[in-house]
């Protein structure tokens, strides 16, 4: 769970300095984003997207995707939405000593203010949106990024549905002690 957090955020040979189970959690997040970005559903969505959007697309239907595993977490879910996010603050919390200081404070203000709740409503959505902003060298092309999931609703939910079982089956290969070379293949997509 650690390694998947820190996939965006440790590059090239930090990662190597980790323990191994961390490393394994970056290879995943990494592996999960690349079968995304070559998706074809996922490459349709973000086309139809860009029309407003531009660039930023693909962030705009990742993080989309986090509000349409809620609305489906009874099927996708790791039990208890509670219980799960619960668990995630903990064990992010408790292994702060492999993150940098710039990442604890993110973490910290993830477990005070339960960012994982905000993927909960379209409101809540807003304020991720809203978060992104200062990152961008262009934060324009988020204006009206708050209708994107009402607008594009229907089309959100089908590439979910159709993306997310084989992210699915894509972190069960990194749970299990498949070789990395048997977890990700061009088949998966």
């Amino acid at each position: 769970m650690v390694g998947n957090f820190l996939g965006d955020f440790v590059k090239g040979a930090a990662s190597k300095k980790l323990p191994a189970r961390v490393q394994t959690g970056i290879e995943m997040h990494r592996a999960i984003d690349y079968l995304t970005d070559q998706s074809l559903v996922v490459k349709q969505l973000n086309r139809l997207i860009s029309s407003r959007h531009g660039r930023y697309s693909g962030v705009i239907t990742d993080i989309g995707f986090d509000y349409f595993l809620w609305r489906h977490w009874a099927t996708f879910g790791a039990g208890d939405f509670d219980q799960f996010t619960a668990t995630c603050y903990q064990s992010l919390y408790a292994q702060r000593e492999y993150m940098s200081e710039r990442v604890q404070g993110y973490v910290e203000g993830m477990v005070r203010d339960d960012w994982l709740r905000l993927y909960t409503t379209k409101a809540g959505m807003q304020t991720v949106y809203q978060r992104l902003r200062p990152r961008l060298s262009r934060p324009e092309l988020l204006d009206g990024v708050e209708a994107v999931i009402k607008d594009y609703e229907a089309e959100f939910n089908q590439t979910f549905l159709v993306l997310f079982p084989r992210l699915q089956t894509l972190a069960n290969a990194y749970r299990t002690e498949a070789s990395p070379t048997d977890r990700l293949t061009t088949d998966s997509l």
